[in-house]
């Protein structure tokens, strides 16, 4: 270390489930940027995931030393968010909503709804599936899902939210 801590950037801690291609279950804390107010947690989240690094780091839950993870073999990162939140934060101009079943080449599978900031023109699910990011953004029974697209094997549309 250089010792210029007052040249460190300051961090937003937060929660999360992530779940391994291989089944391992992490539970820590991940370090966002301080945003706007505007921009809600979980868009800060996808932002993280969505940045050029290959490695996150996480601080397990109980302490410990930061372990780096590869983004490439994240299944899923899973974070809560309470009822105030989604009414607030989900409420965008652009959000589309579609209820899906995803299916992971481990056959395991989710059920929810597939969040994408598209215009109407784009609401459609493959257009929502080929957006260029490499996690999409699920709603799961009072989480937020951010699955990665490289562990799935097919998704279709769903009944269940």
């Amino acid at each position: 270390m250089t010792g210029q801590t007052a040249f460190a950037v300051p961090k937003e801690r937060q929660e999360v489930t992530v779940r391994l291609i291989g089944g391992e279950v992490l539970e820590g804390a991940i370090f966002l940027e301080y945003a706007p107010a505007e921009v809600k947690v979980y868009q800060k989240v996808g932002g993280f995931l969505e940045d050029g690094n290959g490695f996150f780091p996480l601080v397990p839950t109980g302490g410990g030393s930061p372990e780096f993870i590869n983004k490439q073999n994240v299944k899923t990162v899973e974070l809560a968010y309470r009822a105030e939140q989604e009414e607030n934060g989900l409420a965008l101009s652009l959000m589309q909503i579609v209820n899906i079943t995803a299916i992971f080449v481990d056959e395991s599978t989710i059920n929810g709804s597939l969040l994408a900031e598209v215009p109407v023109e784009k609401a459609r699910l493959s257009d929502c599936l080929n957006l260029p990011g490499r996690f999409l953004t699920v709603k799961i029974n009072g989480r937020i899902c951010f699955v990665n697209k490289d562990a799935l094997r097919k998704v279709s549309y769903s009944d269940k939210p």
